[in-house]
């Protein structure tokens, strides 16, 4: 049943106020203290400016005057006066009967149940609205203490106070959610909102969706809550996901569905936040530019919303609804706005292929391979166009060892997607139990690794980018047959309940059979390994109707089902690296490590032919099987000798801020760059 306060239900009160007031038995406990009959108009300031870091502590801080100084001349006075600042005596109307005029057992004057009545007409009572409505009722009493001693200047308190900084609208003209006004921490959540109703099928968003996204985003408010609070996140998640429920989802095959709008009750519910975020900023604050609308706000809204849905659902699982609001308050940081970063010019298709030939050494074949996917994928994407609902494209990379395929995945996600950070790698040996498929697509509601699948989670924060599967045929079959449907479909389901969508998304699939087995292991047949294979039909100089071709594919069939090779566009062939293209390598790498010591350390880096050519041998010598792993490895080795040699440079008085990598006696040697 709903209890109320003065008349004013209880839910109409900013929780963090109720809290902070004990629901206002602070006030009367004030009253008493002081000896009165009656609560007062006073006894609420004076208990409202106790609370530490509240408004009205605020502004008896700027004054210069602790609350108790006020409580302590009230009491030395003898009293407030006769009657308040507006006239009003004690509420005739209750005399103390009823518990509409009673606060803590005292009955209160008409002046302090008008305050809460006024303040609640505002539809949200803070401290804010609550002190607004006071300090024009104050008693006679009270204003000449703090007027009279205190050299206040009451109008420009109330003024401070009565004028609360508009709330931002949260919605566009076309209904749908604004995201400029939110935090960086909040506009995570809304995103994972929109995806998880893409993914359920959901035509509008509701408060139940924006719960899920609350507690699904990775490290947001409600997960830090729940680490804290020692409770079980995936519980949690679990039971938010049953409160969406799927009914909206839409049938397989079906085409793309628009975003998700808003409906009324989320509206009403952002539009909340944004108050909280108003109420929230420093008076001093720019309107225009302070307060963005924080996790914390969504929160709060939530918890104070009239339809009560999140209040109950955590009431329900048994969670303290005053300690989850004070982790809000007193521990939870919004994450910081991230830095603006300048986006690089697209490379047009021509220059991509032509950028990733100059970093894929030893391997034209490749590169000729790749430029049709390269200019059908970035062709496609800027145009908005899909061919199909598959992903953008499902390449079989095979070959042995350090060729350069992880390599290719990491450059494809440079030219496509503008970043080679924008891979999600899938290491499939992780994935050869049959449980794994768990930890692969996620596991069914009351199973360990509900709502954790690494693949639909992948998709779920970012389908826009390479999913690279290394070494699949270390695969189960279960593993590999979820990783069938995405081929075939392009989607999957979680079992947590959305579907997940790999539409804009780039898979690449490696094998290195040949570096590991042979063909015998592989298949009845005594064939030639499989990176024989590959050589046979590099040397034929075709990949179509050969003999090789047609001795790989039944080597592939050995650990990949026919229909799982019929669901990949393209099987690329890599040759392995001879002495000139680990020597090309050992260039690259010299110049990708010359450019992170300029950008790192301000230090200039050099080298002569004959030390690319020695890492280049050595890499070949020493470690044939690892091939351009070997050559970067070679290179890594000489850091430490570039750093011993600042070092002893700085501590001689004498900064080095140029060195050069030469061979003597057959030895790579680190010397300043000016010897």
């Amino acid at each position: 049943m709903d209890t109320d306060i003065l008349g004013v239900p209880e839910q109409v009160f900013d929780s963090a106020l109720l809290a902070a007031t004990r629901r206002f038995a602070g006030v009367a406990a004030v009253a008493r203290e002081l000896g009165a009959d009656t609560v007062e108009v006073a006894h609420a300031l004076i208990a409202l400016a106790r609370i530490d870091g509240g408004r009205a502590a605020g502004l008896f801080d700027r004054q210069g005057i602790p609350p108790d100084v006020l409580a302590a001349g009230l009491l030395g006075a003898g009293g407030l006066g006769d009657g308040s600042a507006g006239g009003a005596g004690p509420d005739p109307g209750h005399n103390g009967r009823s518990a509409a005029g009673l606060l803590g057992g005292l009955p209160v004057t008409g002046d302090l149940r008008l305050a809460f009545t006024a303040a609640a007409d505002t539809g949200y009572v803070d401290e804010r609205a609550l002190l607004a409505e006071l300090l024009p009722r104050l008693e006679v009493g009270a204003v000449d203490l703090l007027v009279g001693y205190g050299r206040v200047d009451l109008a420009a308190w109330q003024a401070e106070v009565a004028a609360p900084r508009p709330a931002v609208e949260v919605l566009r003209a076309d209904g749908t959610i604004d995201p400029g006004p939110f935090g960086p921490g909040a506009r995570r959540v809304l995103a994972m909102m929109a995806t998880e109703a893409a993914g359920l099928g959901h035509e509008r968003c509701g408060i139940a969706l924006l719960l899920h996204a609350l507690a699904t985003t990775p490290g947001g408010l409600l997960e830090q809550a729940f680490l804290f609070l020692r409770r079980d996140v995936r519980a949690l998640r679990e039971q938010t996901i049953a409160l969406t429920g799927t009914r909206g989802r839409a049938a397989p095959g079906a085409g793309p569905a628009g975003p998700a709008g808003p409906d009324e009750s989320l509206r009403s519910t952002l539009r909340r936040a944004a108050t909280f975020a108003a109420t929230r900023a420093d008076p001093g604050d720019d309107p225009q530019t302070a307060g963005p609308i924080t996790e914390r706000d969504l929160l709060a809204a939530l918890l104070d919303t009239p339809s009560g849905l999140a209040a109950g659902f955590f009431r329900d699982i048994g969670l303290d609804l005053d300690r989850l609001r004070r982790f809000a308050d007193t521990y939870y940081r919004e994450p910081a706005e991230p830095e603006p970063t300048r986006a690089a010019e697209p490379l047009s298709p021509e220059e991509a292929v032509r950028w990733v030939r100059s970093r894929l050494i030893g391997q034209e074949s490749v590169v000729e391979r790749l430029a049709f996917h390269i200019e059908l994928i970035k062709r496609s994407l800027t145009r908005g166009f899909r061919p199909d609902d598959r992903p953008r494209a499902a390449l079989l990379l095979c070959g042995p060892s350090g060729s350069g395929k992880t390599m290719t995945a990491r450059l494809l996600a440079q030219v496509v997607y503008g970043s080679e950070d924008d891979v999600l790698v899938f290491e499939m040996g992780q994935f050869s139990a049959r449980e794994s498929i768990n930890n692969f697509i996620g596991a069914p509601p009351g199973y360990v690794g509900f709502g954790e699948g690494k693949l639909t989670n992948g998709l779920r924060d970012d389908p826009r980018r390479v999913f690279l599967f290394d070494e699949v045929e270390k695969a189960d079959a279960r593993v590999l047959d979820a990783l069938l449907r995405l081929l075939d479909e392009g989607r999957i389901s979680d079992p947590a309940g959305p579907v997940r969508e790999a539409h804009d998304a780039v898979v690449i699939l490696t094998t290195n059979l040949g570096a590991t087995h042979s063909a015998a292991e592989a298949v009845e047949d005594d064939v030639d390994s499989v990176e024989n294979l590959i050589g046979s039909i590099l040397a034929e100089g075709s990949t179509g109707n050969t003999a090789a071709s047609a001795r790989l594919r039944r080597t592939m069939e050995g650990f990949f089902r026919p229909e799982f090779l019929n669901r990949v566009d393209e099987v690329i062939l890599y040759s392995p690296f001879g002495p000139t293209e680990l020597r090309g390598i050992a260039e690259n790498g010299l110049v990708r490590l010359a450019a992170r010591l300029r950008e790192q350390i301000g230090v200039e880096l050099r080298w002569t032919d004959e030390a690319a050519d020695h890492i280049a041998t050595v890499a070949w010598r020493g470690r044939p099987e690892e091939a351009a792993r070997g050559v970067n490895r070679c290179v890594n080795a000489v850091v430490p000798s570039i750093l011993r040699l600042l070092d002893e440079g700085d501590a001689a008085g004498r900064p080095i801020t140029s060195v050069r990598v030469r061979v003597a006696v057959d030895t790579l040697v680190v010397g300043s760059g000016d010897d």
